[in-house]
């Protein structure tokens, strides 16, 4: 899998930075997970800062766009990110799901 830097861009007010990513993959698109770590390790920063916001591949390509929030601390991410893409990102399944 190769991760390519293409924009970031520093937002203060909300304290976080907004970074674009192309990976080329071979084969299917690589997991959230798997994206999330790959980001953390190119920006040098916490997993648990990061948020994969978008997944944009297109049919057909092997690569894709990702769009992720890099927060400064916990508590900004938790007031500003939807608490439904918190738990999707973490794995942690809603009240009721089960895992077939």
């Amino acid at each position: 899998m190769k991760l390519e830097l293409q924009k970031e861009k520093e937002l203060p007010l909300l304290s976080r930075k907004r970074a674009t990513f192309v990976v080329e993959a071979e084969g299917a698109t690589p997991s959230r997970k798997e994206l999330l770590k790959e980001v953390a390790k190119k920006l040098n920063v916490d997993e648990k800062l990061v948020v994969i916001k978008h997944i944009y591949s297109k049919f057909g390509f092997s690569d894709a766009k990702i769009i992720a929030n890099v927060y400064k601390n916990e508590a900004d991410m938790k007031k500003f990110e939807h608490k439904g893409l918190l738990e999707k990102q973490s794995g942690k399944k809603k009240k009721g799901e089960t895992k077939e």
